[in-house]
């Protein structure tokens, strides 16, 4: 069990850390193989998602104290 309270479902047969940019609505799934982006491009906005969050986070839980 997670700080949530449940433990979230995970996708056994796609890679959760590849598709972020898709299932966060930046790309769309084809320019995951296509060339449109880069390795590079890839990590970059991944840790742009996870700081994003992490922000919207202690934004609601300073909203709420």
């Amino acid at each position: 069990m997670n700080r949530l309270g449940y433990e979230p479902v995970k996708c056994p047969n796609i890679d959760e850390f590849l598709f972020l940019p898709v299932t966060a609505g930046h790309w769309r799934q084809h320019e995951l193989w296509d060339g449109t982006y880069t390795l590079d491009d890839l990590l970059d906005i991944t840790e742009m998602i996870r700081v994003m969050r992490e922000n919207e986070r202690r934004a609601a839980e300073a909203a709420r104290e």
